[in-house]
């Protein structure tokens, strides 16, 4: 359900979503443009940095025209329309369809701001704990300047990210935080080209790099865990070392940024519970490949919207038709995203892939068309 084909069926209903990243303000945008009352809560103050590769393909792109920003982010992006790796001991050079790489200190303000234009309620440097979930309502605590006060909503929708607390019980996982762990930070190079998404990769992990509008360059990583890789050395050494044995030209990388990282980056969990629905990437996570994050998290963030928007009736049971619904959405996506990182780190399978694209380079389309579905 997309656009004018959806009626909202609950006009008169207030949901209150908890976190201002892209999957909850996506959620905001879409409740708001169906009519709904929309309180929206973030922990931070904005602008704030965060692990992300920064880019968006053409299904992000998508997701943007859905929520009328898609000129605004343009204007704001550098235009990525080459994908460059280091695979296997080769130097691979697709040309891809046009996307954006953009920062989230520039693009989580620009969507909170026009979340706030559109009517949505929100309040900033504000911490919120569900207290409990009935057949009613759902109980929150809210704390905001050294005030705490507890609200009922008919409907709340976790957005708060990989670091989501408290959620154990009410939305237990599935499948525990496991495997690489994220690394990003920001550099100045004058070694990386505009519109080129680079990618290395080895046995410890892969590296992504891309110029942003401002020149700046996203670093981002995933990198094993575990006691045997930590050994290797820093995250900062372990992203160097694989960019140094790559087949890329020498890229130095200078007045790098505070480094960040994330908890481990796989994870699955019960998605809805009652009137209680989880999105984004605290909804559950699996390892992305060149920004699928940001746009499986606005796409989810468009569904569960639609969803709540067009119950008849109470809420009591939309998180439950919600953990099908978004099984279902991203199910194909995430299998394929699975496939791709996994293979990344077997050295054997990257010298196949190497050699084949090098050969037969339009065989990454049907790649490139699967985890860009709209």
């Amino acid at each position: 359900m997309t656009g004018s084909t959806v009626t909202s069926q609950r006009k008169d209903s207030r949901v209150l979503i908890i976190g201002g990243g892209v999957a909850g303000t996506a959620c905001a945008l879409r409740l708001r443009s169906l009519g709904m009352a929309v309180d929206l809560v973030e922990k931070a103050t904005f602008p704030r940095p965060k692990v992300c590769g920064c880019c968006i393909g053409e299904a992000g792109l998508h997701a943007f025209s859905q929520l009328g920003l898609r000129d605004r982010v343009w204007e704001r992006a550098a235009i990525t329309n080459r994908w460059s790796a280091s695979l296997g001991g080769r130097r691979i050079e697709l040309a891809i369809p046009a996307g954006v790489a953009i920062s989230r200190e520039v693009l989580d303000p620009l969507m909170l701001e026009s979340a706030i234009e559109a009517g949505a309620q929100v309040t900033t440097n504000c911490t919120a704990r569900i207290e409990s979930v009935d057949p009613r309502s759902v109980s929150v605590k809210l704390e905001h300047n050294a005030t705490t006060v507890t609200a009922n909503y008919e409907c709340v929708v976790i957005a708060s990210g990989l670091r989501t607390g408290g959620m154990k019980d009410l939305l237990p996982w599935t499948e525990m935080p496991r495997g690489p762990f994220g690394v990003s930070f920001m550099a100045s190079s004058t070694d990386v080209e505009p519109g080129v998404i680079y990618m290395a990769c080895n046995k410890d992990g892969y590296v992504g790099m891309v110029k942003l509008a401002d020149g700046r360059v996203d670093v981002a990583a995933a990198l094993n865990s575990g006691a045997t890789s930590a050994a290797v050395g820093t995250p900062m050494t372990r992203v160097q070392s694989i960019l140094a044995s790559s087949q890329f030209a020498p890229v130095v990388l200078s007045d790098p940024s505070t480094l960040m990282t994330t908890p481990p980056l796989r994870r699955a969990r019960q998605t809805g519970n009652g009137r209680l629905l989880a999105i984004g990437d605290a909804a559950g996570y699996v390892e992305p490949f060149t920004g699928e994050g940001m746009t499986w998290g606005m796409q989810g963030g468009i569904a569960a919207a639609e969803l709540i928007a067009t119950q008849k009736g109470h809420l009591q049971t939309v998180g439950d038709e919600w953990n099908q619904k978004l099984e279902t959405l991203l199910r194909s996506r995430k299998r394929t995203c699975r496939f791709v990182t996994t293979a990344l780190r077997s050295p054997t399978v990257c010298r196949i892939a190497a050699n084949t694209l090098t050969w037969f380079p339009s065989l990454a389309t049907p790649l490139l068309r699967s985890m860009n579905k709209t």
